[in-house]
């Protein structure tokens, strides 16, 4: 939709992303972009189709090769590279006879040159086993090749899946921080990556048990290739029959916790619970893409597998790995039975729990900065899972009952690194489900929330820690996570006016945490009246941090 808009910049970053999610889908809208009045635009959308192109892209983009720019006429000629696996002299830079001359033998010998022609010389590249020559050919195939080519392909994988150079390697010291390679290194993984992506590309069903016995053997990071496992999901979701969502079923109710697969890659061991699993995550996109409703069995799994971690990013919305869960939970029969359970958990007496469902919930991995245990857990797939607001009420009288308990728990600043003891359970929980009401933007929410910041206090209240002492670090005793920016953020979801009084008085009073007040700036864009607006164009020409002043700046002039 925003390639077929008015606005350059958009249509530009649309064509750019388009690119990166390398889907033929995009191809037609992309190919009618290359006759956009803007040079950029016509730029991205030829390059895009590098990524993205099909047979059908080949013809719009040898009409390029005679743009009047030259830089997107050489784009339109990488382009055709990729998608045919031929080159031409072409060098559009020189004059416009030289440009004249390149298009036209790229026309001629596409004009001379059948797609079986084509096709049966990649399949031979492909059968000569060069490492570079099989990965450019497996590229080209994934856009422009048919199900003759897939033998071929599926030869190459079936016969090189067994080198797996890595359990070695990582004997030789190759972990954490040093579990890196360059694109020259005999570890790179791009060939058999491409090659068994070609395979998915091109649809073919006949490879799914070939794909399924592959992503069965190279699932366990202590022995396997966890790339091409990763590569084999990728395929199966692209061939997408009933026999590939069952495999990608079964192989995610086998896979080991997910830190084990993050150490692969080379997490660091003090960050052991913040990162997404890629093969979880791939997985989990995959019956995402499939519209999958027959995960049931592995829901629990897929909950598991949600990183947790206090040192992890905070983000008032969900992540992308949240989002993806949530999708694929809300399709499923077990999925009311999920919210029961995180309800159940956080105690609502009136909830129903699922023994297998509330196993999962309460399971979690130790963290480095400590150890979430059911209710925080149940709070935050709450807020992944729940977009109903039939659910609003018992959710806001969960975080009234964890909002205005007191941990009782103190940062210990004497003893060099602040340090906290256990963690604030009613923080944590609070800060979740502030974000679920938030996703749920229910306006019956609204006055409670209101009641709930006004009544409070400001995460500076009890104090500030000395700036001169270990406690530098910090800017108020109060303990994170700062539940109360996630409120702010609700109210600004909701879009309730009566909130802009409130959340104006956080922005002003500099006790409240710079993430609270943010939120609150943030929220005011879509809470804010005209006569508040013009407060907030005034409060933020000397406001003390610049983020917050642009956040103030940009609600002024926003149009609820």
């Amino acid at each position: 939709a925003q390639l077929r808009g008015d606005d350059v910049a958009l249509k530009t970053s649309a064509a750019q992303v388009l690119a990166i999610f390398r889907d033929p889908k995009a191809a037609p809208p992309l190919a009618a972009t290359l006759n956009d009045t803007s040079r950029e635009v016509r730029l991205a959308a030829a390059v895009a189709l590098a990524a993205c192109g099909t047979r059908g892209s080949v013809t719009p983009l040898l009409k390029t090769l005679s743009d009047t720019d030259p830089v997107v006429a050489q784009a339109a000629a990488m382009a055709l590279e990729n998608l045919t696996g031929h080159s031409e002299p072409f060098n559009p830079f020189i004059d416009e006879i030289n440009q004249k001359i390149g298009a036209e033998a790229w026309s001629n010998w596409f004009g001379n040159t059948s797609w079986q022609t084509i096709g049966s010389e990649l399949a031979t590249q492909v059968e000569t086993g060069n490492s570079d020559r099989v990965r450019r050919a497996a590229v080209t195939l994934s856009h422009t090749g048919d199900a003759t080519a897939c033998a071929a392909l599926q030869n190459y994988v079936s016969n090189k899946q067994g080198e797996n150079p890595y359990p070695a390697w990582r004997k030789e010291g190759h972990v954490g921080d040093s579990a890196t390679f360059n694109s020259l290194a005999s570890v790179n993984p791009r060939t058999l990556q491409a090659a068994t992506r070609a395979i998915g590309c091109l649809g073919d069903p006949t490879a799914v048990p070939m794909l399924s016995a592959l992503l069965a053997a190279h699932s366990n990071p202590e022995t396997g290739n966890l790339f091409l496992a990763e590569a084999a999901v990728e395929a199966l979701a692209r061939i997408g029959t009933p026999e590939a969502e069952t495999a990608l079923i079964e192989a995610f109710a086998g896979l080991k916790d997910y830190p084990d697969f993050t150490y692969w890659y080379g997490d660091h061991p003090a960050l052991m619970s913040c990162h997404a699993s890629p093969i979880h995550y791939f997985i989990i996109e995959a019956l995402d893409a499939l519209a999958s409703t027959r995960a049931d069995r592995v829901l629990p799994h897929i909950i598991r597998s949600v990183p947790i971690d206090p040192d992890r990013a905070l983000l008032l919305p969900n992540d992308d790995y949240e989002t993806l869960v949530g999708r694929v939970i809300r399709r499923h029969a077990a999925g009311p039975a999920v919210i029961e359970t995180c309800l159940a958990l956080l105690g609502d007496s009136e909830a129903q729990t699922a023994p297998e469902i509330r196993e999962a919930i309460s399971t979690t991995i130790r963290c480095w900065a400590g150890h979430p245990g059911p209710e925080i857990r149940a709070a935050q797939i709450l807020s992944l899972a729940c977009r109903d607001q039939a659910h609003a009420p018992r959710i806001q009288a969960a975080l009234l009952r964890y909002c205005t308990k007191d941990s009782g728990i103190k940062r210990v600043f004497n003893t060099g690194i602040p340090v906290v003891d256990a963690l604030p359970v009613e923080n944590w929980v609070s800060f979740y489900l502030g974000r679920t009401l938030g996703n749920l933007a229910s306006p019956q929410s609204a006055d409670a929330l209101i009641d709930i910041l006004e009544r409070a206090p400001a995460e500076a209240a009890t104090g500030r820690p000395d700036p001169l002492g270990p406690g530098v670090l910090f800017l108020h005793n109060g303990l994170t996570p700062c539940w109360r920016s996630a409120v702010a953020w609700a109210l600004g979801r909701i879009g309730a006016p009566q909130a802009a009084p409130v959340l104006l008085k956080i922005v002003r009073n500099l006790y409240n945490a710079p993430d609270t007040r943010h939120a609150a700036a943030v929220a005011l864009g879509r809470c804010a009246d005209s006569g508040t607006r013009e407060a907030l164009r005034t409060l933020a020409v000397d406001y003390p941090e610049r983020s917050t002043a642009l956040a103030l700046m940009k609600a002024s002039s926003a149009k609820n």
